[in-house]
């Protein structure tokens, strides 16, 4: 079994969201504007479009200097609201991707992830690297923030980073989207 995490991260964008959906959808789109994404192959659905049964391998460079290869696969999706994700491979669990607008001209994009490593080196070196593979988290998603918000044509307000560790309440519950 690998080792387990928990992230949720919410960016505040000063922008349409429509256009903001747009580009979450764009999956394949990605690699375009999000650095350290350095592959996206689309697997199974149409043009690599957000649709249920879809499916994208995605090769990640971290910030640590290792890959990472996993499948994320479409299980459910509100168009204009949400996403939910089967994730395969050397990471293997469930994503929840979400987008709200506040008003026409802001929106709030949330990502819950609830994974496990299947590397066996990470495995192997997760109780004294977990803080490690923590900020390597942030900081994609944070990277994730700063590209999305440009390719969408907004401004980037903030960011907020949770992390759920072993343990505390909800930690193997993947949260509901936010109202």
């Amino acid at each position: 079994m690998g080792a387990t995490y928990h992230f949720v991260t919410t960016f505040r964008v000063a922008g349409d969201p429509v256009r903001v959906w747009e580009v979450l959808s764009d999956v394949t789109g990605w690699a375009r504007w999000w650095p350290e994404l350095e592959r996206v192959e689309v697997i199974a659905g149409p043009d690599g479009a957000a649709e249920v049964g879809s499916a994208h391998r995605h090769t990640i460079r971290t910030p640590l200097g290792y890959r990472l290869r996993y499948e994320i696969e479409i299980t459910a999706l509100d168009r204009m609201r949400s996403v939910d994700a089967a994730v395969r491979g050397e990471l293997a669990g469930r994503g929840r991707a979400a987008v709200g607008a506040a008003s026409d001209e802001e929106a709030t994009i949330w990502f819950a992830w609830l994974v496990e490593t299947t590397k066996p080196w990470m495995r192997r070196l997760s109780p004294v690297a977990r803080p490690a593979f923590t900020w390597a988290h942030h900081r994609l998603m944070a990277d994730f923030g700063s590209g999305f918000a440009a390719a969408a044509g907004a401004r980037l307000l903030s960011i907020a980073h949770l992390e759920v560790r072993p343990g505390e309440p909800g930690f193997l519950v993947m949260p509901e989207v936010p109202a």
